[in-house]
């Protein structure tokens, strides 16, 4: 009966965002399952055996291989060639693939990822707290694939407070915001949020398998391109705009949400999960 109702609510808010009404009304959905057999479709295009890699679905991280980064304003330290610490702007840059723990605060600062077209970013936060005033506290500008990891039993914050400014001709609107495939897992907690803009967006791929993760945004809570895939984790998401968006003009075969596990609460001004595409919910 969920399902059915789940179904027809997507019907009225497709069918709403084509009028012309211009009142919005907030509502919270909470979804809970408990078989992984159902799906809201069984007419899909999509790979359901290509969703996830192994390294996306691992909710740890090497330690033999980390890079640690200590954040403080002014008085970021790193041993590493492969991260730039620029202590005057308090923008520190991850130049190559690696496993990278930072800890510590930093009060107008970012992390910055810009390696090369083959590389994998592994950003393990470690009880680590960043804010920016005008852009986004991670960026990805260029790797292969990024990955965030929330350390085991640690709290986490990211935020932006002000109006989001563009960097060149990217439109930097997310407080983390990666232009490149983006998971995010773990098992510790992160807060993130958005005082003027989105909360987390990916300009390609969007997956997240574990973490306690909060997401407060004055306008979309989680965006993601090409798609958004969620296999774990508990997120909750406050937004006013949708809670969940996958869309992407260029390419209709995009823009999908795909969600097989984890705990999902949404309150939202709009669509509580919008999919240009498709959604499909199979678990969680």
């Amino acid at each position: 009966a969920f399902l059915i109702a789940l179904i027809a609510a997507a019907s009225l808010s497709l069918a709403a965002c084509g009028s012309a009404a211009t009142s919005k009304k907030t509502t919270t959905t909470t979804a809970t399952a408990t078989t992984a057999s159902t799906s809201v479709s069984t007419n899909t295009t999509l790979d359901e055996s290509d969703m996830y890699t192994d390294r996306d679905l691992t909710q740890t991280y090497d330690e033999s291989e980390a890079i640690n980064v200590n954040l403080s304003d002014g008085n970021s330290t790193c041993e590493s060639s492969s991260v730039n610490v620029d202590n005057k702007t308090n923008a520190i840059t991850i130049t190559a693939e690696g496993v990278y723990v930072f800890s510590g605060s930093l009060s107008d600062g970012q992390i910055i990822v810009d390696a090369a077209d083959d590389a994998k970013v592994e950003i393990v936060l470690k009880n680590a707290s960043i804010t920016n005033d005008t852009s986004a506290a991670i960026y990805v500008k260029n790797a292969k694939k990024t990955f965030i990891t929330l350390a085991d039993r640690t709290k986490n914050s990211l935020s932006t407070t002000g109006t989001f400014e563009a960097d060149g001709d990217t439109n930097v609107d997310g407080v983390i915001f990666s232009k490149e495939d983006l998971t995010i897992k773990g098992t510790g907690s992160l807060t993130v949020n958005s005082a003027e803009g989105h909360g987390i967006v990916g300009k390609d791929d969007l997956v997240i398998t574990g973490g306690t993760i909060s997401v407060t945004a004055a306008k979309k809570g989680i965006a993601g391109k090409d798609s958004i895939r969620v296999n774990g984790g508990e997120i909750t998401v406050d937004a006013q705009d949708d809670g969940f968006h996958s869309g992407n003009d260029d390419d209709a075969s995009k823009g999908w949400t795909y969600i097989s596990g984890g705990q999902i609460t949404i309150a939202s001004k709009d669509d509580g999960i919008h999919a240009d595409s498709e959604l499909r919910i199979v678990g969680g």
